[in-house]
């Protein structure tokens, strides 16, 4: 049998993300209940957000409807094209297909978000710094890694499914690893009538740890760095019981 290893790009490729619509989101409802927790963060006399990685943006009808000025980038422009036709009707709704460490706004935004993130970069941070207004806020959700420490429950399982046609059967894995704080994607297909099995693997980038992370956003300059929980009140990293919490820098 002939063997194919391939490496997946998780991101940026249509039938990918297509895909990754149905299972790679939170359900509506838990993203909802997110977007009002972040909104109590905002400054009293905020109007314009940019969303980073916005994803396929569930979080900003809360916002739209709010009366804020939503900008979302992603890289992927099935995510774009998806959050364009669903607030097709909101005038203050901007979607824009864009790698975050290539934003190209200057003091444009009150607030820039940053949720469930990738990476956080030494570029990315100053293009967002520079994308803010004076006295702007950055808010970065970020995952506490003393909770992983402590707790057994390892590894979330996204999405492990068989399927079979046409004499090709098809695994997809797809586990967020909670040690590693890193998502794991492969996928085993079995062409039987061709002879071929074909491996593809991918391994999604690891966030920074929290302390780097000050660093990062101090040398951009960003003032007034802090942690705060989901309700909004200070944050100790060696907090145990908290999974994810925000970090908060001010222009």
């Amino acid at each position: 049998m002939k063997i194919i290893e391939e490496k997946y790009n998780r991101y940026g490729e249509e039938d990918y993300d297509t895909q990754y619509i149905s299972w790679g989101f939170d359900d509506l409802e838990t993203q909802i209940v997110m977007a009002k927790k972040l909104q109590k963060l905002f400054p009293s006399n905020a109007n314009t957000i940019v969303d980073i990685a916005c994803g396929i943006s569930r979080y900003h009808q809360v916002w739209l409807k709010s009366g804020y000025e939503v900008t979302g980038i992603d890289i992927s422009k099935t995510f774009i094209e998806y959050s364009r036709d669903y607030y097709i009707d909101f005038e203050k709704a901007r979607y824009l297909v864009c790698d975050f460490n290539e934003l190209n706004f200057e003091n444009e935004f009150d607030i820039a978000i940053w949720t469930d993130p990738v990476e956080l970069t030494g570029i990315s941070v100053h293009r967002i710094f520079k994308a803010l207004k004076q006295n702007g806020v950055f808010i970065y959700e970020m995952w506490n890694d003393n909770y992983y420490k402590y707790h057994t429950d390892t590894r979330h399982n996204d999405c492990r499914t068989w399927t079979y046609k046409d004499g090709i059967y098809h695994l997809i894995r797809h586990e967020y690893n909670k040690i590693t704080c890193a998502s794991e994607h492969e996928e085993i297909i079995f062409d039987i009538p061709n002879d071929t099995m074909i491996h593809k693997t991918g391994l999604d980038a690891k966030n920074v740890n929290n302390h780097c992370s000050v660093q990062v956003l101090e040398a951009a300059g960003f003032k007034n760095i802090r942690f705060l929980d989901y309700d909004g009140r200070p944050f100790s990293t060696e907090n145990q019981q908290i999974k994810q919490f925000f970090m908060i820098g001010e222009k």
